[in-house]
Formats: structure tokens, C-alpha cells, sequence
């Protein structure tokens, strides 16, 4: 077979996007050559409604690695190119289908062709006929059978202008809008399990996803730090150029203990987080926080009590998971290979002095009065002003 292989990327969405196609398509491009820069040899081409990457056969195997990464992506196959010669594209469909046929038993099979070349003499349903006639006619003894609904091995052709590739796999993609193409926003990231699955939730939808993070290190350690920042380099393997922000909150977390009713403390330190992420988030140039609550979960994330942190900032809160169960959560969890990080044993900001029964209908007049007895507006300053900023591309800190 030819030492040179084609990667052909489909996409969905972006296809439905009228008039702003372009600026779709151009940004998941840029993204899959970002995505597939430092490797030699890598050529791209752009027809209609596909994105073609030509790599040596050595390549081709990396490159589909780092293509299941790339949101926007609706599929991809590693494709050979052909000749649109019927004894050429038969003879390499055979290659292809040969290692699948067994001692025993029938292989189903059938040949499917993608004409976005009209020109082409002849139509996809003749092409599939001349192309699967010949595989059949030389694998047939061999218990070769066509079956186009329920084929075990489907051998796909596309023919371009100028170009065939034909393919014998189709790789799921990521699907969604490639990132870059909605704007920034700022998750609030834990060391648990369901806000890398909301931050990647927002990354499918086009978003560059930074993260801030509440640290607390005079009492638990530096073991929650290090659990976030390792979440937080798995998540931007699906969008690159991410930052994290670690804001130390253990003095707002002290004043909050000592001056305020205990029952409502998790509710104050949330509406203290909100605060802090929407200021931070108007500085970084962020259009909205995201957040990794689900409703009814635990007992700060009731109706009532979402509705009071809420409340604190004008700025949109996207919270994916809202109508989640846990089950759907940890699912998604490890199909991004983040659930086996979340659970690891680290402590949480929030459970620092947690009280023996937490509010789960709070009111913002009771809020309110509490906040009336600490100084938060210069404990936010503080907090800001010795936040520190991670860049996890070159995991450089400044």
C-alpha cells in the first residue's frame, strides 16, 4: 500500500451555519493545525464540506491520536489515496478486507461512495457496483457476502475534484463547535467530579475555558492545588492556551467563620467565589462563569440556594450540568479521562468548617445581614491582588 496516508475530517454543525459557515470552518481548521503542529510533513487542504490532511503513513497514527481531542470534529477517517481507476480502488479494497474474513462463516461487506465530484462519469450507486462487484468477485469463495444494512466491514470511497480516497473506518469525533469560536468564559474548578465535565461541556460549545480556583492551603494542604492543576491540564488537552487563577480564600473562609450565622457558611463562601470569579473573569476578559452545579445534588445547590449566590453577579452563570444525574456525570467523566483524578482523596475549599447542618432554603436578607459583619469588600481585594496565574501550555507561573 502507498506510504502516503490521507486524514479525511468531517464535521455536522458547522455545516448548518449559513452565511457564518466560513468563520466556523476556519476556526476548527486553525485549531487542527495548532493541534498538529510539530509534526513534518503534514499538508492541508480544504474542499467543501471536508478538511484533508495528507501525512506519511508513519504520521498518520499520531495525528489521529491528537484529532479525538479537537471539538468540532464530527468523524475522521486515515484513508488511502487512489487513483479513480475501478481495478486500482478493487484491488486496495481487497487488502483491506482480506484480514477481517474468517477460517469459517461469512463476513458481510458493502461499498459505500461519497461523489462530491459530479463531474465524475459515474454515479455513486454504479461506483459502489464496479468496486464491490470486484472485491466480490475475488473474495466471494472465501465467505465475502454483501450486506449493506448490516455489513461488519463497510470499504468507503470519496471522490473529490483531483482526488480519491478510499477508507475502511470511521473514528467518532468530539463533535460540537470547534473552541475559539464562542468566546472565553471562567469555570469555578474543583478537585471533584463535575466541573472538568461542565468545563468540557463548554469547551464543545465553542468556548476557551480558563479556571479559577479557591485555595486554601494554611489548612488543607497543598494536595487540593495539585489534584486541580493535573484536572486542569487533562481538560486543555481539548482546547490549548488555558490559565488557571488560584485565589488564596482561607482568610475570607476565617472572617465567614467567625463573624456569620454557621448554617449559612458554604451559601457565603459560593456568594465570596461568585464575587471574586465575576471580577476576575471582567478582567481577563471572560463573558460568563461556569460552574459544575447540578440541581438537588447536595445541600448548596438547591433552588433556593443557587438562586441566592446568583443573585451576588450580573454576569451569566452556564451551568451544563443543572438537569444531570451523577451517574451521567461520572459517565461523561470518564469518557474525558478526568473521573479517575476527581477521585482521588484531596480535600475541598468548601468543607473547610462546614457546619453540622447547612442551609438548604437560605434567604438573602439573612445572607445579606451576615456579610454586614465582615469586611469582604477588602478581603476580595486582597484575595485578588495575590491571586496566582498558571499558564498551562508552558506550565510556566507568573
Amino acid at each position: 500500500m502507498t506510504e502516503l496516508r490521507t486524514l479525511l475530517i468531517r464535521y455536522d454543525e458547522i455545516g448548518l451555519k449559513g452565511r457564518n459557515r466560513k468563520f466556523f470552518e476556519n476556526c476548527l481548521y486553525n485549531n487542527i493545525k495548532q493541534v498538529l503542529s510539530g509534526l513534518d510533513d503534514v499538508r492541508f487542504r480544504i474542499p467543501r464540506g471536508r478538511i484533508m490532511v495528507d501525512t506519511p503513513s508513519s504520521l498518520a497514527d499520531e495525528c489521529a491520536r491528537r484529532l479525538a481531542f479537537v471539538p468540532g470534529i464530527a468523524s475522521f477517517s486515515i484513508g488511502y489515496p487512489v487513483n479513480p481507476d475501478f481495478e486500482e480502488m478493487a484491488a486496495l479494497g481487497i487488502k483491506l478486507v482480506e484480514p477481517s474474513l474468517r477460517a469459517e462463516g461469512e463476513l458481510k461487506f458493502c461499498v459505500r461512495t461519497q461523489r462530491t465530484d459530479k463531474n465524475f462519469h459515474k454515479t455513486s450507486p454504479e461506483i459502489n457496483f464496479e468496486v464491490g462487484s470486484r472485491i466480490m468477485t475475488a473474495l466471494s469463495e472465501r465467505g465475502l457476502v454483501v450486506n449493506i444494512k448490516q455489513a461488519e466491514v463497510v470499504i468507503e470511497i470519496e471522490i473529490g475534484r483531483g482526488e480519491t480516497v478510499l477508507f475502511d473506518h470511521r473514528t467518532p469525533g468530539i463533535r460540537g463547535l470547534p473552541v475559539g469560536c464562542s468566546g472565553n468564559v471562567l469555570s469555578l474548578l474543583s478537585g471533584g467530579i463535575d466541573s472538568p465535565v461542565a468545563s468540557f461541556y463548554m469547551m464543545r460549545r465553542g468556548c476557551r475555558v480558563h479556571f479559577i480556583f479557591f485555595d486554601n492551603q494554611p489548612f488543607l494542604g497543598r494536595g487540593g492545588l495539585d489534584k486541580v492543576l493535573k484536572l486542569s491540564r487533562i481538560l486543555n488537552r481539548y482546547q490549548s492556551r488555558g490559565r488557571v487563577y488560584v485565589v488564596p480564600f482561607q482568610d475570607i473562609q476565617v472572617a465567614i467563620r467567625d463573624h456569620c450565622t454557621p448554617e449559612n457558611r458554604v451559601v457565603l463562601y459560593r456568594r465570596m467565589m461568585y464575587r471574586i470569579g465575576q471580577k476576575m473573569a471582567q478582567k481577563i476578559k471572560c463573558l460568563a462563569l461556569v460552574t459544575g452545579e447540578s440541581l438537588g445534588q447536595v445541600a448548596s445547590q438547591t433552588l433556593e440556594n443557587l438562586a441566592a449566590v446568583s443573585c451576588v453577579v450580573p454576569m451569566s452563570v452556564f451551568r451544563p450540568l443543572i438537569g444531570m444525574d451523577k451517574q451521567e456525570i461520572i459517565a461523561q467523566a470518564r469518557k474525558i479521562e478526568t473521573y479517575e483524578t476527581s477521585i482521588e482523596p484531596a480535600p475541598d475549599c468548601c468543607s473547610v468548617f462546614m457546619p453540622s447542618r447547612p442551609a438548604t432554603k437560605s434567604r438573602v436578607d439573612r445572607l445579606e445581614r451576615d456579610e454586614t459583619r465582615f469586611q469582604w469588600e477588602d478581603l476580595m481585594q486582597e484575595a485578588m491582588d495575590n491571586t496566582e496565574v498558571i499558564d498551562l501550555d508552558s506550565a510556566k507561573e507568573g
